[in-house]
């Protein structure tokens, strides 16, 4: 990477601080503070730079580590995907700071950062992670909308199914899927093992949506979460409210059966008994 010249190549510059000497309006002394705020920008700057290509050089590794990590099937995938997104998402902070300070040092930097910051959301994505969609990533039609989020739902693009699922939350709150779209959040976390963050969305659709389509399904999922996380008696809660109030759902014998089973758990396998 070439360093950055203050004046070398910009003419421009160069001029203007020539007319200033020759219009008297710099001192001899003020033309040696300038040189000295010069020089310490110059290293300034060059100091970013090499801050920056050293972070990209981590980031590198660590992109190609979790594509690794990803393209395997290993009974360990998930405790290193969720180390891989610690690390990319300090790493991330980090490298925003950094590209904060470099804007507008050069085109070319820019072009980079951008490519990087591409490359970073979509094996973030892969791995699961949250990352915001940009406008024009989300269909602008309704139907559409809602197709897209089927499809990524359905082949466990979960980072991108959920993102879409908030989206159309917050565009269509009042449209009778938007029930269903809340609990794809939570059942998309719960299938990656992520129990307590589906609890969390869970319950928004217990909140928003009492009366939805969705309500069987969300209790159904809740008490697999609650087991997750050793609260069996909470699961036990939520499969007898599905079972008293929705006596014709489709999980209503499966909930019959998981019911029983969290009755003879016991202190293994639960923290509240």
């Amino acid at each position: 990477m070439g360093m950055i010249r203050v004046f070398d190549g910009r003419p421009a510059l160069r001029a203007g601080f020539i007319a200033m000497i020759a219009l008297g309006l710099a001192a001899p002394g003020c033309i040696k503070q300038m040189q000295t705020d010069i020089a310490d920008n110059q290293k300034r700057l060059d100091g970013l730079e090499e801050d920056l290509e050293a972070k990209r050089k981590e980031l590198e590794e660590a992109l190609a580590e979790a594509s690794r990590v990803l393209r395997r099937n290993s009974a360990d995938q998930g405790l290193q995907i969720e180390e891989i997104q610690q690390r990319l998402a300090s790493m991330e902070g980090q490298f925003a700071e950094i590209r904060m300070e470099m804007a507008g040092a050069s085109e070319a930097q820019a072009q980079r950062s951008l490519e990087t910051q591409r490359r970073l959301s979509e094996v973030a994505r892969a791995a699961g992670m949250d990352v915001p969609l940009e406008s024009s990533e989300i269909p602008e039609k309704k139907s559409a909308h809602w197709d897209a989020l089927q499809k990524a739902y359905r082949i466990n693009k979960h980072s991108y199914a959920r993102a879409l699922a908030r989206a159309y939350v917050a565009r269509y709150p009042k449209d009778d899927r938007a029930d269903n779209a809340q609990y794809m959040i939570g059942s998309s976390y719960l299938k990656q093992g992520q129990a307590a963050a589906a609890l969390g969305e869970f319950q928004k659709v217990l909140s928003a949506y009492r009366n939805g389509d969705a309500i069987d399904e969300t209790l159904y999922d809740m008490a697999q979460a609650f087991l997750k996380v050793r609260s069996c008696d909470d699961a036990g809660t939520a499969l007898r409210a599905l079972l008293k109030n929705h006596k014709k759902s489709a999980l209503y014998r499966q909930a019959q059966k998981e019911l029983r089973k969290v009755r003879d758990l016991g202190p293994a396998q639960c923290d509240d008994r």
